[in-house]
């Protein structure tokens, strides 16, 4: 597979690292992170990018008319974090609910879904099946195994890696360009991360760089907003 891909929207840039979901602004200048949100921090959005989204373990179906609207915003460039998690409290059957009117709010503003799913992979699996969608779909801080990860990426996903990861799905995630990166809640630099993954893949941090830049052009709203 072809990892030098060289869009022209690319090839003047220098190393931009991209930190795909995160709950702290970036205090680098060569990074650009989408903050992680949820609709109980519905400050004024007027600088950066932004996630905005229900979590699984705080599913309440009375906050999605607030996601709907906050989904409208310019600067919010991606609907999440939503998902399943089997280890919350919440009944599954209410998080599925919650995660399809989330994933309907993606759908209806054309931009991608950052996914947490936790032990509830056969429902994320069976919801997918069930949906034809063209947005990108990111399970973010991916830590399954190589099978995992191949039956997900086939399956249309994308994986989001932090410091911590299975090698063999981070090289599948890599071979079908299907990779992210991200820092979540870990007090580390999105530089780290890049360092890591690009060693842990025997390729340089450039063509990291240029392979994670390829799949935000063709998802987020960050450099071609309406």
């Amino acid at each position: 597979m072809d990892h030098n891909r060289t869009g022209s929207s690319y090839k003047d840039l220098k190393i931009r690292y991209y930190d795909i979901h995160t709950h702290q602004p970036s205090v680098s200048q060569n990074a650009v992170s989408v903050v992680s949100i949820d609709n109980s921090q519905s400050a004024v959005l007027d600088s950066g990018y932004y996630s905005v989204g229900i979590h699984p373990c705080y599913a309440d179906i009375e906050r999605l008319p607030i996601i709907e609207k906050m989904a409208e915003l310019p600067n919010v460039v991606a609907i999440g974090e939503a998902g399943l998690d089997k280890m919350a409290s919440i009944p599954i059957k209410l998080q599925e609910e919650i995660f399809i009117s989330q994933l309907e709010i993606a759908e209806k503003n054309r931009k991608p879904l950052i996914i947490h799913c936790v032990k509830a992979w056969p429902e994320l699996i069976r919801i997918r099946k069930q949906f034809t969608s063209d947005i990108q779909w990111i399970i973010h801080g991916f830590r399954g195994n190589g099978e995992l990860a191949r039956q997900l990426l086939r399956l249309g996903f994308y994986l989001s890696f932090g410091l911590h990861f299975n090698p063999d799905a981070l090289r599948a995630a890599w071979e079908t360009h299907r990779l992210y990166a991200e820092t979540d809640e870990a007090n580390i630099r999105i530089e780290e991360v890049y360092l890591h993954i690009s060693s842990q893949l025997s390729i340089t941090e450039e063509a990291l760089s240029r392979e994670i830049h390829e799949n935000i052009l063709n998802s987020f709203r960050i450099f071609a907003p309406d």
